[in-house]
């Protein structure tokens, strides 16, 4: 079956179809097929953006010493400025402009400098774990930040350590990168994070979960829609839909949050309704309509919709 797959991977990202080619080259990836690097070198060149980005996480995560020029290629970076080049693409966001003519998406960049990173860590990795290790707060919080941008394997434990740090910002920068890695490790101590006397490290830890999708931080997390920072209560309101956990704690919190004193609490515990689909939740929801903030008001109409559609056609029970 092993040998048939690689096959069709290998033979896929020869394809036409762009959706075929990317699906090979995510594929190539995650079962580390050394032998598809001449596929997904060609894929670097695609026309599709989103083709492009696939190739060039894949070829990161077979180690292709092969592409180092042509991902370089895509970061326009010399020798003098690899690193701050990886550096500055790694931290681009999905929110970045979309690439003019003739020049590199933002997402290819991100892309490309995470394979570089994964391929050459002396590039720019191991600078950061050494700044980890400094002792200097701000320059740890800085190197945690690009650690996480570069989806680096390196300084894990010492950023589960840190989640303790006596210093707030600190606790929070640890939060956020092993929940950007990921780290299944870190799901205990992030729970009690929750705790933190600090509202911005409870905030980050919050995100983190959200990130890992733990289900013993559910309850945790429920407790939260009675924190007293507004912003602390609309990520927990956010995580609890992207449970999909219609659990009566969780659906009870969300109503409860459907009369947050906070217009953006109330438009996130909306949409988590509608996540969960809530329909018991459907009149409550109905009454923000009447909202006197319209983002909560369009929440509404969105969440009003799909739970009534959900009560009209009930979806399978399997409890």
């Amino acid at each position: 079956m092993a040998e048939q797959l690689e096959t069709v991977v290998l033979e896929s990202l020869d394809k036409e179809d762009p959706n075929i080619v990317r699906a090979a080259c995510m594929l190539a990836g995650l079962l580390g097929l050394a032998p598809a690097e001449r596929g997904l070198l060609k894929a670097l060149g695609h026309q599709a953006w989103q083709v492009q980005a696939a190739a060039a996480e894949a070829l990161g995560k077979i180690g292709s010493q092969g592409a180092v020029p042509f991902l370089r290629r895509l970061l326009k970076a010399s020798e003098a400025d690899l690193r701050q080049k990886v550096l500055a693409a790694a931290a681009l966001t999905k929110s970045a402009p979309p690439a003019s003519d003739g020049e590199t998406h933002p997402e290819v960049k991100r892309a490309a400098a995470v394979a570089l990173n994964r391929i050459q860590p002396q590039v720019a990795e191991d600078a950061l774990l050494g700044a980890l290790a400094s002792g200097q707060a701000s320059l740890m919080e800085a190197a945690m930040a690009g650690l996480g941008n570069l989806e680096s394997t390196g300084g894990r434990d010492e950023m589960l350590a840190l989640l303790e740090h006596q210093e707030p910002a600190v606790r929070a920068a640890a939060a956020a990168c092993l929940g950007r890695l990921r780290e299944e490790r870190a799901v205990d101590g992030l729970i009690k994070l929750l705790s933190d006397p600090e509202a911005s490290v409870r905030r980050e830890a919050v995100i983190a979960l959200n990130h890992l999708k733990a289900k013993r931080a559910v309850e945790a997390l429920t407790g939260l829609m009675d924190d007293q920072d507004d912003a602390v209560r609309r990520v927990a309101a956010i995580a609890l839909g992207n449970t999909r956990h219609k659990d009566a704690a969780v659906v009870g919190s969300l109503r409860k949050g459907l009369g947050d004193r906070d217009a953006a609490v109330r438009e996130a515990c909306l949409k988590a309704l509608a996540n969960v689909r809530a329909t018991e939740a459907l009149e409550a929801a109905a009454a923000l309509l009447a909202d006197t903030h319209e983002p909560v008001q369009k929440a509404a109409a969105a969440t009003v919709v799909v739970l009534s559609q959900m009560r009209q056609r009930p979806d399978y029970d399997f409890s």
